[in-house]
């Protein structure tokens, strides 16, 4: 388990993610559905059994899209998922009328194929250049919420209400960012009425994404709220332990202040959850302690000296002592990271211009193969150093100086001053020659 691996991703809304109802039915449903059976006919779908309407949904769901051209292609998946979404609808409002699990759980199936192809149909219609219609994905929150309260009559039917509110909450959310509402206003009462369900596995469901909703920041959020922010994280885990649920919550939080330039609250909370990860007697959540601790280390770098030390491809040790004097990026990344990758052409001219001056590159390489680096170097002809770990269990993001520093996102790039001390910890793009300026030119701006 990493941390904070998608920083380029961040502010997407953790409700995407239900832990202990992850979207099985819909799969488990085409794992088990074995070979295609034979095309149903043009019967009126009104007339259909439950099951022979899910045997067409299978069928519709393995077809692949055919025609010559892209243009045909995509116009044949259209109607799949036209086609899709009327099936599903007619299995929906047959299967929501019954009063026992097993109609449930088609309604549930029906539910997330409906999601599904109207997913992919907005996507198409994205592509076209046209705007999808919000209130499709408004509707299909409001079934998503019958269904739930649905299930509880069934009682032992987790599955079917974990389905439920599982698109129920995705659904909310699509319609909040196409309507532009507040999704999280809409959905509290509902995650309210979740959290406080008889099925202990539901309502604790429930409490997660009420949590979740409360602790939401975008990237317009200012100091105040990621101030509520932290009183709420710490108060909620003040007197309790760290469950391998509340993980992920952890972590969007700790990346998204951190994206939001508010370090001395992202170095507070990292310390307070080091310390909770490190008393859990779980070990995937215990062995994360130490990652959270380099990250409140790496936050607090700006203004100080920066410990480096390891042996590069080569083979010869780092003399970190022999870079001061000099300007020095340090630069965290790995062959399998296109946007490391795509930022080496900016460094390379900055190096260009600026080599001879003083400044100097150290990279830290994080993947898991030598060789894998070594001929991405022969080929890219980097012309600075590199360093690697090929010790067992310290390679990849088990790099000794990715855990000492809490990093678990690249590209991660730390600009170092001539003597030694930290100026930056996104020395990226343009404002890695803005700083470069400064340190050699004097002056603002940079190339």
């Amino acid at each position: 388990m990493s941390m904070f691996r998608h920083r380029d991703l961040l502010f997407c809304s953790s409700f995407l993610l239900l832990w202990g109802f992850s979207s099985t039915l819909w799969a488990d449903e085409q794992a088990n559905a074995g070979e295609p059976s034979a095309t149903v006919g043009d019967a009126d779908l009104q007339k259909e059994s439950l099951q022979d309407l899910h045997t067409r949904l299978m069928d519709l769901n393995r077809k692949t899209p055919e025609g010559n051209t892209r243009e045909e292609m995509f116009g044949n998946y259209r109607k799949i998922q036209e086609e899709m979404l009327e099936v599903a609808r007619v299995l929906y409002d047959k299967a929501i009328k019954g009063d026992d699990a097993k109609e449930l759980n088609f309604a549930a199936i029906a539910l997330r194929a409906q999601f599904m192809a109207q997913g992919n149909l907005a996507k198409l219609l994205s592509l076209g250049g046209e705007q999808p219609s919000a209130a499709p994905f408004e509707k299909l929150a409001s079934e998503g919420m019958e269904l739930f309260r649905a299930s509880q009559v069934a009682k032992d039917d987790f599955q079917t209400a974990g389905e439920a509110v599982q698109v129920t909450v995705q659904s909310m959310m699509a319609f909040g960012q196409l309507d532009g509402s507040d999704a999280i206003a809409k959905l509290t009462p509902f995650l309210e009425e979740v959290s406080q369900d008889s099925r202990p596995q539901i309502a604790a469901i429930g409490k997660q994404l009420l949590l979740q909703s409360q602790l939401q920041l975008t990237p317009s959020s200012g100091p105040e709220d990621v101030a509520r922010v932290v009183g709420l994280l710490k108060k909620e885990f003040a007197d309790r332990a760290i469950k391998v649920q509340d993980v992920q919550t952890v972590e969007d939080v700790l990346s998204q202040i951190e994206q939001l330039g508010q370090t001395s609250a992202a170095v507070q909370l990292s310390k307070f959850f080091a310390q909770k990860f490190a008393a859990s007697d779980q070990p995937q959540i215990k062995e994360l302690a130490p990652r959270l601790e380099g990250a409140a280390r790496r936050l607090e770098l700006p203004g100080h000296q920066m410990e480096l030390s390891g042996t590069f491809l080569d083979g010869s040790s780092l003399d970190w002592a022999s870079y001061r004097g000099k300007v020095v990026l340090v630069d965290f990344w790995a062959t399998w990271c296109r946007p490391c990758r795509e930022e080496f052409p900016n460094v390379i001219k900055n190096y260009e211009k600026y080599h001879d001056q003083g400044f100097d590159v150290i990279g830290v390489n994080l993947d898991d193969e030598k060789s894998t680096v070594e001929a991405f170097l022969q080929k890219e002809k980097l012309p600075w150093k590199t360093l690697f770990s090929d010790q067992p269990g310290q390679t990849g993001f088990n790099n000794p100086l990715a855990r000492r520093y809490g990093i678990s996102g690249i590209p991660t790039v730390i600009l170092v001053d001539r003597e030694g001390k930290v100026i930056s910890l996104n020395a990226r793009g343009p404002e890695l020659g803005r700083l470069l300026a400064e340190q050699f030119d004097g002056k603002q701006g940079g190339s």
